[in-house]
């Protein structure tokens, strides 16, 4: 073997053991293939991965074979396929995040809108529960779902813009890119939101490039589709309605009906959501937009701007600027697809860039003057994969902008380097790196054992006491939403019939008068007057602060508990018993006014 084969037989390698790794989990872990079985079948599956990445890029007889175009069609076709496999084997492998678990809360108090979200991802989740269980690959397999709907309609949008090839490539960047990767992956109100997005640019597409009137229809279902899912579509409907005035052929819509039906389909769709927060003093719609702007002040533009680095790579973002700043060099040699009737190629990249940058521009600017969110932008990149696809493509150098031609050759070491990232992180996660440590108290890493550590010394007590306990997370939302399913997780694998659902039996810290989200229409705190609890936080101050003892007839000794993870530590929760709850006496009503202050 020549030294210079070393490098990618070394990744091939590494990318088969990740895969290894995952259906090894996979199997003993959701399905309970005993370790007899699952350990040469993961074993077989691995060799086979590796045999089959070898022949493809190591092997000079096939590896070489075939022109560059050919080559990177191979390629892109592995990339596919090995992120599907990936995800797939590691769903219900790594414990949820803390925001997993609170969302399949809101599938377990299952209503027409929440507080801080409205309600997609809970009647997403639910189904799935229901038919699998309380079970990770469950909570998340609805995400994985989404994820094939934003890719067809990228790929669908991408064929109409350019064609079939720069379709496949698209395919790749919706694989790959980390937004769309981890959206695919971890359960979120961003998965649907992604997959509405990418339809509703796919049908505004339709309607500038094809005048299709029907496509306003199914525009007024994405759009509405989207604001149950998350608000922000919000932005991408006016991006399109400034496009519509703006763009003097599109103007002629104003005067047809079917604009007008598409907001009346997406209105009747969000009605859900409308009702909800009539019922509940618009707490919804206020929490979303003036309880936000009302906020504490915060420059965080540049956090807003290394958040899109990582969401898009450094690679993703050189290649939006050069679409940008090198249309006319990187479009050179296509014309509008034969299937455009009035669309050129140029008002398709000025409909999708303006579609993009739009959201865009309104995020960073808030993002001067208020908390910069992680998954702000998540979905507006879809606009620009089409044109970002051009360039995972092999193309000439010469006369081309360097810019280009970098961008052209990043993007393969970029796509493998991260998969290596995503396998590495999925494999940490799931059987474990040996030698890497985990974060102290890091979302529910290890929660699987203390759910069942939990859940015991709640049945412990309810013996010995002979008394309901209410488990009392003493965070906002994570400690309760984790508690809630962890220890469901444990009732159910324990075979038990408990007498009670935890996700009933669990709140947070607001019951001392802190923010606890849902929980707090969930439990509200003078419904749980002289109930025992049992208090869960990170640390003793928690537990042991004015706020707590002014709110409880007893009080018992302060425990502590150990989280581990494939015989690590993870972290370290404590845990204090309390009778007699009171949730509103004038002490308690004090402390909390000058605690707050």
């Amino acid at each position: 073997m020549r030294l210079a084969r070393l490098p990618a037989t070394a990744a091939i390698a590494l990318l088969a053991l990740f895969l290894h790794g995952g259906l090894l989990a996979s199997l003993m872990q959701i399905l309970a293939v005993p370790a007899t079985i699952a350990h040469p079948v993961a074993a077989v599956f691995s060799l086979l991965a590796f045999y089959a990445g070898y022949l493809w890029f190591v092997d000079p007889q096939r590896a070489e074979a075939g022109s560059a175009e050919s080559r990177w069609n191979r390629f892109c076709l592995a990339i596919i396929i090995y992120t599907i496999l990936l995800r797939l084997l590691y769903l219900g492998v790594p414990e949820l995040l803390f925001e997993e678990a609170y969302y399949w809360n809101y599938a377990k108090h299952l209503d027409i809108g929440y507080l801080d979200h409205p309600l997609m991802v809970a009647w997403i989740i639910r189904p799935f529960i229901a038919l699998m269980g309380n079970i990770e690959f469950a909570v998340r397999a609805g995400a994985f779902l989404c994820w094939l709907v934003t890719a067809w309609f990228s790929y669908r949008l991408t064929r109409d813009v350019l064609g079939q090839a720069a379709a496949y490539r698209a395919l790749t960047l919706i694989a790959v890119l980390p937004v769309y990767f981890f959206i695919g992956l971890f359960m979120s109100p961003d998965a649907p939101l992604a997959a509405c997005w990418a339809a509703a640019i796919y049908f505004m597409h339709r309607i500038v490039a094809r005048e299709e009137p029907r496509a306003w229809l199914w525009l007024g279902v994405a759009i509405g589709l989207g604001m149950i899912s998350k608000y922000t579509i919000v932005l991408l409907g006016a991006a399109m309605a400034l496009f519509v005035l703006v763009d003097r052929p599109s103007r002629k819509w104003l005067t047809r009906p079917e604009p007008y039906v598409a907001a009346l389909i997406a209105i009747a769709l969000f009605s859900p959501v409308i009702v909800w927060n009539w019922q509940h003093e618009w707490a919804s719609l206020s929490f979303q937009s003036q309880d936000r702007l009302a906020s504490k002040f915060s420059f965080s533009l540049p956090r807003f701007m290394g958040n899109v680095i990582v969401f898009l790579t450094p690679t993703g973002i050189l290649s939006v600027i050069a679409l940008i700043a090198c249309r006319r060099q990187l479009t050179a040699g296509f014309a509008a697809p034969v299937t455009a009737r009035v669309a050129t190629l140029g008002r398709s990249h000025f409909l999708l860039t303006w579609l993009t940058l739009f959201p865009v521009a309104v995020f960073a600017a808030v993002s001067l003057f208020r908390a910069s969110k992680l998954n702000w932008t998540g979905p507006v990149w879809l606009g620009l994969v089409p044109f970002m696809a051009l360039l995972v493509t092999p193309g000439a150098e010469s006369g081309v902008p360097k810019l280009l031609t970098w961008c052209r050759r990043a993007w393969p070491p970029t796509i493998v380097a991260c998969l290596l990232l995503y396998g590495a992180a999925m494999y940490w996660l799931g059987p474990g790196l040996p030698g890497v440590s985990y974060p102290h108290n890091m979302h529910l890493i290890g929660w699987r054992k203390f759910g069942r550590d939990i859940e015991d010394l709640v049945q412990q007590v309810a013996r010995e006491t002979g008394r309901e306990v209410l488990v009392v997370g003493m965070d906002r939302n994570r400690i309760a939403s984790g508690l809630a399913f962890y220890r469901t997780q444990a009732i159910d694998a324990a075979g038990e019939k408990a007498g009670y659902d935890p996700a009933f039996q669990t709140a947070s810290e607001h019951l001392f008068g802190s923010v606890g989200l849902m929980y707090a229409f969930w439990f509200p705190a003078a419904q749980q007057d002289g109930k025992t609890l049992l208090l869960v936080g990170e640390d003793v101050s928690r537990l042991s602060s004015e706020r707590v003892l002014s709110r409880a007839k007893t009080a018992g000794e302060i425990g502590e508990i150990g989280v581990w993870k494939n015989g690590q530590p993870a972290g370290r929760y404590y845990y204090r018993l309390v009778t007699g709850y009171q949730a509103g006496s004038a002490a308690s009503a004090a402390t909390d006014a000058g605690q707050n202050h």
